[in-house]
C-alpha cells in the first residue's frame, strides 16, 4: 500500500483526544498526531499504563501531551471524570472513539454476560465519548471518528456478538453524522479488515479453545480471505480521510462494494461467503 500525504502543519497545537488510546491502534493513531504537532489527550481505564504511554508520546513531541483515567462503559464515571470537566473548557479538532473488543463464536451460544459485555467495550464507550465531545468539536467544525470494522458491514458466520455489536455502531455514527451536520461537524465511520499484529495467530486461541470452535476462528477476520492491513498506514489514510472530511472509510475498498451487493443480492452474498 503506497503512503498518504497529509499537510502536517494543519495538526499543530491544536487538540486531538482519543478513546482507548493508551495501547493497541488507539494508540498508534496518538502516535501520529504528536508527530504532527498535535495536542494529544489520551483516554483510558489503566491509570499506570496512561501515564507511562503519555511520557511516552511527550518524547516524539515537544507539544502538550494528557492522560486522562476514565472508563468510558461507565456513564457515571464519564460525568464525574476529571476528563469531563477539562473537556467542557477545551476545544477539539478531532476526537477518536478507538476502544473495542473482539469476539469468536456463534450467536445461538451467546450469553447475556457475553453480549452485555461486547456491547459495553464497543457500542456504550463510543456513545459516552460521542456525547462528550460533540460540542467540544463545533467551534473547530471537527470531526469525531468512530474505529468501527468489516464485522460492522459484514456478518460473517463465528464472529460470536462481535458483528452484532459493530452493526450497532454502523448505525449510531450514520445517525450523529446527519444529527450534527447542521453544526458543522464531520463525523467519519472507518470500517478496516483485519490489521497486522504481532499476536494475530493466537489472539483467539483461549476462546476458540474454550467453545470448542474450529481452527479457522483462530485466524484473522474468522478465516476470511483478506489481506493484513499495516497499521500505520491505516493511521496515515484516517488522518488524510479527516483532512478530506469523507463520511465513510471501508479498507479494503473493495469490501465497500461487496457489502453494498450483498444488501441488493442476499443469496449471492450468502454463496460468496461459503465459498
Amino acid at each position: 500500500m503506497g503512503r498518504c500525504m497529509s499537510n502536517l502543519g494543519q495538526w499543530k497545537d491544536r487538540w486531538v483526544c482519543i478513546g482507548g488510546g493508551t495501547s493497541g491502534f488507539g494508540l498508534l493513531l496518538a502516535k501520529e498526531f504528536a508527530l504532527r504537532g498535535a495536542k494529544v489527550a489520551i483516554l483510558g481505564r489503566n491509570e499506570g499504563r496512561g501515564k507511562e504511554v503519555a511520557k511516552e508520546l511527550q518524547k516524539l513531541s515537544e507539544t502538550e501531551i494528557r492522560f486522562f483515567s476514565v472508563d468510558l462503559a461507565d456513564a457515571a464515571n464519564v460525568a464525574n471524570s476529571e476528563w469531563n470537566a477539562w473537556a467542557q473548557s477545551t476545544q477539539f479538532a478531532v476526537a477518536v472513539a478507538a476502544a473495542g473488543q473482539s469476539d469468536r463464536g456463534y450467536v445461538t451460544a451467546i450469553t447475556d454476560e457475553e453480549l452485555n459485555q461486547l456491547w459495553q467495550a464497543n457500542l456504550l464507550t463510543a456513545l459516552h465519548f460521542s456525547q462528550t465531545c460533540l460540542p467540544r468539536l463545533k467551534a473547530e467544525s471537527g470531526t469525531l471518528v468512530h474505529i468501527g470494522s468489516l464485522a460492522g458491514l459484514l456478518a460473517k458466520p463465528g464472529l460470536g456478538g462481535y458483528a452484532i455489536v459493530k452493526h450497532a455502531l454502523t448505525a449510531m455514527s450514520r445517525q450523529l453524522r446527519f444529527e450534527w451536520a447542521k453544526e458543522g461537524i464531520h463525523v467519519l465511520l472507518v470500517s478496516p479488515g483485519p490489521m497486522q499484529r504481532d499476536d494475530r495467530n493466537q489472539r483467539y486461541n483461549e476462546l476458540v479453545e474454550a467453545k470448542h470452535l474450529p481452527d479457522e476462528l483462530r485466524k484473522p477476520a474468522g478465516g476470511a480471505k483478506l489481506k493484513l492491513i499495516e497499521p500505520r498506514w491505516l493511521c496515515r489514510r484516517i488522518i488524510q480521510a479527516i483532512e478530506r472530511r469523507e463520511k465513510e472509510l471501508v479498507v479494503p475498498s473493495k469490501a465497500k462494494w461487496l457489502a453494498g451487493l450483498g444488501n441488493l443480492f442476499p443469496s449471492w452474498f450468502d454463496r460468496f461467503l461459503k465459498s
